[in-house]
C-alpha cells in the first residue's frame, strides 16, 4: 500500500480519526513511526558496510561510520586481519566488566569483543593497526520515511519493497495504537497495542520463513557433526 491507501485505510479502522481531529501530517507521522518500529524489531532492511579501522581506537560512533545503521543483525562485526576476515564476538558491557574485568586497560591487538551501546560501537580490544575498510557491519537500515502520496513503506519511494508489503497492516495497527490516546480512548489502545504486537510477529515468523532451505535435503537429513 502506498502512503495515501495507508491513510484512507488507517481512518477507516480507527473510529473517530476523522480529519478535524487528526491531521494528515500527524497521521503521516505516526504511520511512518510505525514503519521504523518494524524495521528495529526485525531488521527487515538488511544492509552490510565496511568502515576503517583506527589504530588505538576503542570506540566508533555508528551514525558516522555507518549513517543509516538502525539496528545490528545476525552476522555481527567482522574484521580483516590483513588476509582473511575474522569474526568478532558480541558482548555487553556488563560482560565485560565481569569477565574481562581490565579490559578498558587492554594493550592494542587484535580484536575480540564488540559492545553495541545506542550509537557507540565499543572494540575489545582496540585494534592495533589502521586498515581502510578493515571492519564489516551486518545490520538492518533505517528506513525512508515516507513523504508523498505514492511513496511505499520502508523505501519511502515509488518503488514497492514487495517482499515487506505483508507488514502493511501492523504499520496501520500500530497508527491504530498510538491514535486512540488522542481521542481519548485508553483502554481500545490498550487492545490495540496486544493486536499490533501480535500482527507483527506473525508476520515477521513469516519474513523468516526460508522454505528453499527447509526443503532441502541437504539441510533437513544433515545430523550434528561428529568430532
Amino acid at each position: 500500500m502506498t502512503l495515501s491507501d495507508l491513510r484512507v485505510l488507517a481512518r477507516g479502522m480507527i473510529p473517530g480519526a476523522k480529519l478535524q481531529f487528526v491531521s494528515d501530517p500527524v497521521l503521516e507521522l505516526v504511520l511512518n513511526e510505525g514503519v521504523k518500529d518494524i524495521a528495529i524489531y526485525t531488521a527487515c532492511l538488511k544492509a552490510n558496510k565496511k568502515f576503517n579501522v583506527v589504530a588505538g581506537q576503542p570506540e566508533y560512533n555508528l551514525s558516522t561510520v555507518i549513517g543509516d545503521y538502525l539496528v545490528v543483525d545476525k552476522p555481527g562485526l567482522w574484521w580483516s586481519n590483513g588476509s582473511k576476515w575474522c569474526p568478532v564476538y558480541p558482548r555487553t558491557l556488563k560482560y565485560l566488566d565481569t569477565y574481562r574485568p581490565n579490559w578498558r586497560d587492554a594493550e592494542d591487538a587484535n580484536p575480540l569483543d564488540y559492545s553495541i551501546d545506542g550509537d557507540i560501537l565499543t572494540i575489545s580490544p582496540p585494534p592495533a593497526v589502521s586498515l581502510a575498510n578493515g571492519f564489516w557491519l551486518y545490520y538492518g537500515k533505517q528506513p525512508t520515511p515516507m513523504t508523498e502520496d505514492g511513496h511505499y513503506p520502508f523505501s519511502g519511494s515509488g518503488v514497492e519493497l514487495t517482499h515487506l508489503s505483508i507488514f502493511d497492516f501492523a504499520i496501520i495497527l500500530f497508527a491504530k495504537w498510538k491514535i486512540e490516546p488522542m481521542l481519548n480512548k485508553d483502554a481500545d489502545a490498550n487492545l490495540s497495542l496486544q493486536e499490533y504486537v501480535r500482527e507483527r510477529e506473525e508476520k515477521f515468523m513469516l519474513f523468516k520463513r526460508r522454505k528453499d532451505i527447509s526443503s532441502s535435503s541437504d539441510v533437513r537429513f544433515r545430523g550434528p557433526a561428529i568430532r
